[in-house]
């Protein structure tokens, strides 16, 4: 079947700890010894939003899929060793089949080597591409060539050109202003051709974004016209003002008023009846996530990979530390301030405690949470399949097009990271959808203010990335109905049922990542993705069970009195 989804081409055989693996066997070949360095391991997504949207509207999503799962690799294992505080260290990256991409070694600004000339450079790098490469240099033509005199060499980078336009036949020598092309570059650093400087790129503006972090390199990136990529790029002053203006206005309106409310009311009747014990109780749950998150997942991979060598090891250890101890603070204490706000509008709008937080519920409260978890799941996700559907049919120009690859291939343990993720995600936007609807049924009490937040809402989730007002209009039309679906689904269908909500938004997460790891060739991913499948089983028994059992108390209290 035809890939239509853009990203569908990403299939993983070999995991984390197996291209570390392989990176380390490599590094011993060439006489080094893994052992000695400290390393970092992350999967790496190259691919350009900008250069996507271009090759979108020239070859469509099957084919830009197909050019970077064999052509130009949009993502590529990376596995850099580094020592504390040197300048020299190595990276490996495999491609997704875990097949060697590229060897990089990074040298030192002051590093001893050779002053070749351009020729001499060219000539050199010619060699590694014919030899080493295998690419035949006559469907290749030399495009750039850029020199850089060091303290005691001279470094040299050099770009060759496809002379096939990737995304046509033609060869016209004037394809150059409208077709993209595929493009590799080398760098000589002194006479040592090394093999790559940081990853696969589409944007070639990668060698500027890399310069403080990369030595010298082989890498292969697609070339789209300048003048396109400047006119998708350029920022008028409509979409400026939009993009700072529906922000501010959204979340000041908001946010800022409930935060001023809020603490100018610390005396009123709807502030001490906050049942701040439970929320503290309840917030707990966020730490918990944050620590599954931390402990199985890739942040720690993705610290060490931005490893600034001038700076002491230690240093940057401490500010991750420190980083961490932070995150432990905000993750809970977010959550029970999110929650007790939330509660206060609630209780200023109702009178009463109608935020069922951390408190135990009659069993009839679980079993529709239940069929909110489930209904509200499969509806969602039956709208969101059809507004996809119909905007294949509506086609427009856009900004650019992201891929989504998925967050925790990388991970320690990929359904750990996963199960903190949903987590954390589940209890913040819980608590934000429990907030902004007390809010509104306590302050917008008027109509034409809660139409105004509500488009100012549709605006917001549409953001700023349509290129046209046909895009435009497209986006926000879809967006406008989600959210008129998800406001509806709060009003009359979820209403205090917070546990309801928090399912919907849980199986949401724990559905997507479970498609994504099961979706893939390696045995651990899928294995992962059976794990998580089997977390939503759980997570659906967990309220079916509660609700089993205490009719069942119910029915037998019941009985109990009638018999005496």
């Amino acid at each position: 079947m035809a890939l239509q989804n853009p990203g569908d081409y990403l299939k993983l055989s070999v995991d984390a700890k197996t291209a570390k693996a392989r990176a380390d066997e490599i590094l011993r070949q060439h006489g080094l010894d893994p052992n000695s360095y400290r390393h970092a391991t992350i999967l790496a997504d190259t691919t350009d939003p900008v250069t996507n949207e271009f090759l979108r509207q020239r070859v469509g999503i099957e084919r830009l899929n197909e050019i970077y799962a064999t052509e130009v690799p949009g993502v590529v294992w990376q596995v850099r060793y580094f020592r504390d505080s040197q300048p020299e260290e190595y990276s490996i990256k495999l491609k997704p089949d875990g097949s060697l991409a590229a060897f990089h070694h990074k040298l030192g600004e002051d590093a001893p080597g050779a002053s070749l000339t351009k020729e001499e450079a060219a000539a050199k790098a010619e060699k590694y591409l014919r030899e080493v490469k295998k690419l035949d240099l006559s469907q290749w033509t030399l495009v750039e060539t850029y020199s850089d005199k060091r303290i005691h060499r001279t470094d040299h980078e050099l770009a060759w050109q496809q002379r096939t336009p990737i995304d046509s036949g033609s060869t016209s020598s004037n394809d150059a202003v409208s077709h993209a092309f595929v493009r590799v570059k080398v760098a000589v650093l002194g006479d040592e051709v090394v093999d790559y400087r940081g990853a696969y790129y589409s944007k070639p503006e990668a060698r500027e974004e890399l310069e403080d972090k990369e030595g010298g390199a082989f890498w292969t990136f697609i070339k789209i016209p300048d003048e396109w990529r400047r006119k998708q790029e350029e920022q008028t002053l409509s979409r400026t003002i939009y993009s700072f203006a529906v922000p501010i206005l959204l979340l000041g309106g908001l946010g800022v008023t409930g935060l001023v409310m809020f603490f100018k009311n610390l005396r009123s009747e709807a502030m001490r009846a906050i049942p701040w014990r439970r929320l503290v109780l309840w917030a707990v749950w966020g730490l918990v996530g944050y620590a599954l998150v931390v402990g199985f997942g890739n942040r720690l991979q993705y610290f060490l990979n931005s490893y600034q060598t001038a700076i002491p090891f230690k240093t940057m250890m401490g500010g991750i530390v420190i980083g961490l101890l932070v995150g432990a603070v905000f993750y809970p204490g977010g959550l029970a301030a999110l929650f007790g706000i939330a509660a206060y509008f609630s209780n200023r709008a109702f009178g009463e405690d109608r935020l069922p937080v951390g408190r135990p519920m009659p069993g009839v409260y679980y079993r529709d949470a239940l069929w909110i978890g489930v209904c509200g799941t499969a509806g969602f996700l039956g709208l969101r399949r059809l507004l996809e559907s119909l905007s294949m049919h509506w086609q427009t120009v856009h900004r650019g097009l992201p891929f989504s690859l998925g967050q925790n291939f990388d991970a320690v343990l990929p359904v750990g990271a996963i199960l903190g993720g949903a987590l954390v995600s589940s209890l913040f936007l819980t608590g934000v959808v429990g907030f902004v609807a007390a809010f509104v049924a306590s302050v917008l009490r008027a109509g034409w203010l809660r139409f105004a937040t509500f488009l100012l809402g549709a605006m917001y989730l549409t953001g700023s990335g349509w290129e046209n007002g046909t895009d435009f209009a497209k986006q926000f039309l879809a967006e406008a109905i989600l959210l008129g679906v998800i406001v509806f689904g709060v009003r009359r269908v979820m209403r205090f049922n917070m546990l309801g909500c928090l399912l919907v938004v849980a199986l949401l997460t724990l559905l997507a990542a479970a498609a994504q790891l099961l979706g893939q060739p390696d045995v651990f991913y899928r294995t992962n993705g059976y794990a998580v499948v089997l977390l939503m089983i759980l997570l659906l028994a967990w309220p079916l069970a509660v609700w089993r059992t205490r009719a069942a108390s119910v029915g037998l209290g019941t009985d109990m009195g009638g018999s005496g």
